[in-house]
């Protein structure tokens, strides 16, 4: 009998001659290269383009007329621009939103500056804007420097808001007794 040593020796030789008969990939290169398809295929794949290879396989002709076999071509056109559409109005400045044009009619509401707002309408009196109150959600009145239109907005069919009745004044303090002179 052998020694251990030398068992383990064959045992390794045999794994070894086992291991390079298993039949690996064979390297192949090419014996012709269609350096055209190539190039299209270099560069659609540089552009991470995915396209399915349905030209002719190498060696074989491809008639000019036969589309069904021809590679697309990569398109030169250039995506549309897209524009952005305007939003609505933004409080440039922290304001107080009326009942009308100004301080003579009640306070409803008020605006935060940051926030967008709906536009309703224009007053009838330069400098006011309609929107929509924010909190109640029914129509209010802010000064024209308190909003800040995107590029685009288009403000030439909203509706013209006249200004409603100014309130009428009601006096909070009790009438002073009149003295009367007695006989």
């Amino acid at each position: 009998m052998y020694p251990l040593s030398a068992r383990i020796g064959i045992l390794t030789a045999i794994l070894l001659l086992a291991a390079a008969a298993c039949s690996f990939p064979a390297i192949t290169t090419p014996t012709s290269v269609n350096i055209e398809q190539t190039a299209v295929m270099g560069t659609l794949s540089a552009l991470g383009t995915q396209v399915a290879q349905t030209s002719a396989p190498v060696g074989e002709t491809v008639s000019p007329g036969d589309t069904a076999t021809q590679p697309p071509l990569p398109s030169s056109t250039t995506p549309p621009q897209i524009s952005p559409t305007p939003q609505n109005p933004l409080v440039v400045k922290a304001s107080l939103c009326w009942q009308g044009p100004g301080p003579v009619y009640e306070v409803v509401s008020a605006v935060k500056q940051g926030e967008r707002v709906t536009l309703l309408g224009r007053g009838s009196i330069a400098g006011w804007w309609i929107i929509d109150n924010p909190i109640y959600h029914d129509p209010c009145w802010v000064m024209a420097d308190v909003l800040q239109f995107d590029t685009g907005f288009n403000i030439s069919g909203l509706k013209v808001f006249n200004p409603p009745p100014t309130p009428t004044p009601t006096s909070t303090k009790t009438p002073l007794p009149t003295a009367t002179n007695t006989p």
